[in-house]
């Protein structure tokens, strides 16, 4: 009993567990917030004495013990909290009810949110068909989320220039998914067929690099193999080389990459032959390139051969509107990778609407990993958030469409509920207290068009 008590403890939701005869047997300790009924003064007593009395209506598992079925319903309390309540009954190995479990999730502040939404809802219908233009812009690439009109425009010119060979430099800070459009730009052009090599150029410590980049025969130098090594300049003949970290390369090396973009000739360290390549280059950085060049740091000729196409990428902070479907695509990721069931509360979700995100989207899919491992409970509510999401706010206000998605998420959940419970539109109305019509439209919305 007294793990049973800590289970109550941690829950969310606010537990009621009653005998067959409807008397109270036990209640978690949010139950008094709620409802205002003292815990010692709700167990003993029947749930037909507290509906009379007043501190709930109607009585769900009342009309359990009656149906003998799982029930989910509207209720309102003697505080006028608006909660829906599931009960669900519990039998005994010969079919006799022996108990009955409710829950129930305290509504009240999305009922209010409620008219903020409606008059949001002509708004999101107008931009209806922009979103799903945005959207089949998104499927260029599984892994690449974007519902922002920046990010909408570098796909539609990622989309414009893949089937050409010309170089492309991608400018951003880091973390901003400045390798993932690279690959991007690689499963869409002509190339795709034939590797893709990535190597950063920052990662690899300078005596070493040029042995990766071009390669080396057998005893050109100590330590090297006794067979040599195919360098990855070579390795990406016929596909597509993405250099990250362009700026961090030594302009000993800029000379030799000039030379292999001009020519499309390699040589080997120690070798004597010239090595025919055919790849398609891309390179990223998250510096100012051009400022590099012009303060002698890196060989202007050279930038002039990347920055045939250059595409910025801002940092997430500036394109507020692919936080929540990328928090969607990491939580539904953690969820298969690791067995859970994880969604966020609509606070949870403003709070990362609100962080500045210092480290943009690789942050964020850390962020939502680690909630996700860490946090009790199926709903990830704000206060599970690590301390820096909720320390540092971003200075720039969240777009209100962000905050009526999670609303308007948070409300289908209601809605499939009570669908799944009442089967059609009326009922689903009076549970509910919404109209007819307003239900079948939500209904169409939420149910009939997944």
């Amino acid at each position: 009993m007294k793990n049973f008590d800590a289970i109550l403890d941690a829950m969310h939701d606010d537990l009621l567990i009653s005998d067959d005869r409807g008397e109270v047997l036990r209640v978690s300790p949010s139950f008094e917030d709620v409802y205002g009924i003292k815990k010692e003064y709700a167990i003993g007593r029947t749930v037909y004495d507290l509906e009379e009395e007043g501190f709930f209506k109607p009585s769900i598992i009342a009309k359990v013990i009656e149906s003998g079925k799982k029930r989910t319903m509207p209720q309102l309390t003697n505080r006028d909290r608006k909660v829906i309540v599931t009960a669900t009954p519990v039998f005994d190995e010969q079919g006799k009810l022996q108990l009955v479990v409710s829950f129930s999730r305290d509504i009240t502040e999305l009922i209010d949110l409620q008219d903020q939404y409606s008059q949001l809802e002509n708004k999101i219908e107008q931009y209806t068909e922009t979103i799903n233009k945005l959207r089949q812009q998104v499927s260029l690439e599984e892994g690449v989320i974007s519902h922002s009109r920046t990010m909408a425009g570098i796909l539609e010119t990622i989309g414009r220039v893949a089937d050409f060979d010309a170089n492309i430099l991608f400018l951003g800070p880091s973390g901003v998914g400045k390798t993932m459009l690279a690959k991007t730009v690689h499963q869409h052009s002509k190339r795709k067929a034939g590797p893709f090599i990535d190597i950063n150029c920052a990662a690899i410590p300078e005596n070493l690099l040029e042995s990766e980049l071009f390669g080396y025969e057998k005893g050109s130098f100590t330590g090297a193999g006794a067979k040599g090594k195919v360098g990855l300049i070579e390795l990406a003949n016929g596909g597509t080389l993405l250099l990250d970290e362009i700026s961090e390369l030594p302009l000993s090396l800029q000379a030799k990459l000039l030379k292999t973009i001009q020519d499309k000739v390699i040589t080997r360290i120690g070798g004597t032959k010239e090595i025919k390549v055919d790849f398609r280059l891309i390179t990223a950085s998250n510096r100012k390139l051009e400022e590099f060049a012009e303060q002698g740091m890196f060989r202007k000729d050279l930038y002039y051969r990347l920055n045939v196409i250059q595409i910025q990428i801002p940092p997430l902070k500036e394109r507020k509107d692919d936080i929540i479907p990328l928090v969607e695509h990491f939580i539904a990721k953690s969820n298969e990778k690791y067995g859970l069931h994880k969604t966020f509360h609509p606070r949870a979700l403003e709070a990362l609407l609100n962080y500045s995100w210092p480290g943009n989207v690789r942050e964020l899919s850390n962020i939502v990993e680690r909630t996700a491992m860490t946090s009790e409970g199926n709903v990830i509510r704000q206060d599970a958030l690590p301390l820096e999401a909720l320390r540092h706010p971003s200075a720039a206000p969240a777009e209100i469409d962000n905050l009526t998605k999670a609303v308007e998420d948070f409300e289908g959940n209601i809605i499939r509920d009570a669908y799944e419970t009442y089967g059609n539109s009326v009922e689903v109305g009076k549970a509910l207290g919404i109209s007819q019509a307003t239900a079948y439209r939500k209904i169409t919305k939420y149910v009939k068009n997944e």
